[in-house]
């Protein structure tokens, strides 16, 4: 819990989450046994977090260009060890595991990630979808080198295509690139109107079966914000919040718009089926 705010918004969160056992609709049920109740320990889990952990003790200094919201630890320096970019900015185990499981769930065919950092989301997304072409964008050209380095480690993440530079210019060319998306990660910019604004230019290129999953949806208040406009969208038939993530269905077969709270069953373990 990084701040107040995040700390009682999860409170409020935990309080209306369902797990698994009070889950009835086929599709959230699915979703839920294989993201949040899976406990398999998977092929890349060790690998990835021996990546985070050498990351950790880097101390090689990068210049940093934040076009975003900035780190609440190192704010807007422009000067930052490796190490505390990746104590600060990576991808947290317990949400790259939920990404991977969610991924391996899905399959998509195409990724879309805005907000590379170091690389290691793209690495967990990228194991899980073997045969998927991923697209990272990324604002700072420091981050970028470090992220195509770590690629450079994995067979399968080598054909990573890393583009550099402010998400508004970058995000159409690459959705051009992808055609109609399967998957985005929106983790580059966590800020309010930022997100809705990359939102409309993703929109053109969303299909039924799109999924968009929106990083840190409690970080600050226009981030909450930005995730009630989202889910409340026409085009979002299915959204589902996680707490860390926030996930938004295009389903056209959901008639009926569906906002879901989830957790996992042992974080609620007083909760059975009956």
């Amino acid at each position: 819990m990084a701040n107040f705010f995040a700390a009682r918004q999860f409170v409020s969160y935990f309080a209306k989450a369902r797990t698994v056992y009070n889950t009835h609709s086929p599709f959230l049920y699915e979703l839920t046994q294989k993201v949040l109740e899976d406990d398999r320990h998977y092929y890349a889990f060790d690998e990835l977090e021996a990546l985070r952990q050498k990351m950790l003790h880097v101390e090689t200094q990068m210049e940093f260009v934040d076009f975003g919201a900035g780190s609440r630890d190192l704010g807007k320096n422009t000067t930052r060890k490796i190490k505390d970019v990746a104590r600060t900015s990576l991808i947290s185990p317990l949400k790259a595991k939920w990404m991977f499981r969610l991924l391996n769930f899905l399959k998509p065919t195409n990724i879309l990630e805005i907000g590379t950092s170091l690389g290691l989301s793209a690495l967990y997304m990228q194991a899980a979808a073997l045969d998927a072409q991923l697209i990272t964008l990324e604002g700072n050209p420091d981050s970028a080198q470090v992220a195509k380095r770590n690629f450079s480690i994995f067979p399968y993440a080598k054909h990573i295509e890393v583009e550099v530079g402010r998400f508004e210019e970058l995000l159409t060319p690459a959705l051009q690139k992808l055609g109609q998306v399967d998957f985005i990660f929106m983790d580059g910019n966590h800020q309010e109107i930022p997100t809705l604004a990359y939102f409309e230019q993703i929109r053109p290129f969303l299909s039924e079966k799109s999924v968009i999953v929106l990083d840190d949806i409690y970080w600050s208040e226009g981030m909450a914000k930005a995730w009630n406009t989202l889910r409340n969208d026409a085009q979002v038939t299915v959204s589902v919040d996680m707490y860390y993530f926030g996930i938004l269905f295009f389903r056209k077969e959901n008639k009926e718009k569906e906002h879901h709270i989830l957790a996992p069953s042992k974080w609620k373990p007083w909760v059975r089926a009956w």
